[in-house]
C-alpha cells in the first residue's frame, strides 16, 4: 500500500521522466507528443531479427483489426468510465462520457459481428466449396472418359469420303413433243 505521505502524489511513469528530459532539451509539449507518437508508430516496424508473422488473411485479418481497434480505445474507455462514475463530475460531462462509451461499444459490436459473419461464411462455405470441387472433378473426369471413348471410336473407324456427285447423277426429264 501507499504510504500516507505519498497519498496525493501520482505514481512515477517512465514517460514522465522522458517527457521531463525532452523539456530540458527545449522541446515544446506539442513536439514531445509528436516524438512519442513517432516512436509508437515506428516501434512495430523495427527489425527484431525474428521471423515475421506473415500476412494475415480472411478471418484472422479482420479479427486482428477489431482487436487492434479495441486495444487502441481501451485508455479512452477507462477515462470515460471514470468520468461516468465520478460523482463530482457535472451531469453534462457524465452524459458525454456515457455517449462516448455507447458509441465505442456499438463500433466494437458491429466489427465483432462482421468478423463473426465472415468466420461463419468461411466455415460453412468451406465444406460446400469442397463438396462442389469434388463433384466438379468427378464430372470433368467423366467427360474426359467419354471424350477418350469418342476419340477411340472415331480413330478406329474409317470415315467415308464425301465427294461431289457426278454429272448426270440426278435424272432430269426433258420435255417431249411427241405426245401432242
Amino acid at each position: 500500500m501507499d504510504s500516507p505521505e505519498r497519498a496525493g502524489t501520482p505514481t512515477p511513469n517512465p514517460l514522465d521522466a522522458e517527457r521531463a528530459r525532452l523539456r530540458k532539451e527545449g522541446f515544446t509539449d506539442h513536439q514531445i507528443r509528436q516524438i512519442f507518437m513517432a516512436r509508437e508508430f515506428a516501434a512495430p516496424t523495427q527489425a527484431t531479427g525474428e521471423a515475421g508473422q506473415g500476412v494475415m488473411t480472411g478471418v484472422f485479418s479482420s479479427l486482428g483489426a477489431v482487436l487492434s481497434h479495441a486495444r487502441g480505445i481501451l485508455p479512452s474507455i477507462k477515462t470515460d468510465l471514470s468520468k461516468l462514475f465520478d460523482r463530482a463530475a457535472s451531469p453534462p460531462v457524465r452524459v458525454k462520457a456515457a455517449g462516448y462509451l455507447a458509441l465505442m461499444a456499438a463500433v466494437i459490436v458491429v466489427l465483432a459481428y462482421a468478423v463473426k459473419q465472415e468466420s461463419q461464411q468461411h466455415i460453412i462455405s468451406a465444406t460446400e466449396i469442397a463438396a462442389s470441387q469434388v463433384e466438379t472433378t468427378a464430372a470433368e473426369a467423366e467427360i474426359q472418359k467419354i471424350d477418350a471413348k469418342i476419340k477411340k471410336a472415331t480413330d478406329d473407324t474409317p470415315m467415308p469420303e464425301i465427294t461431289t456427285p457426278a454429272k448426270g447423277f440426278f435424272a432430269v426429264r426433258k420435255p417431249t413433243t411427241t405426245g401432242k
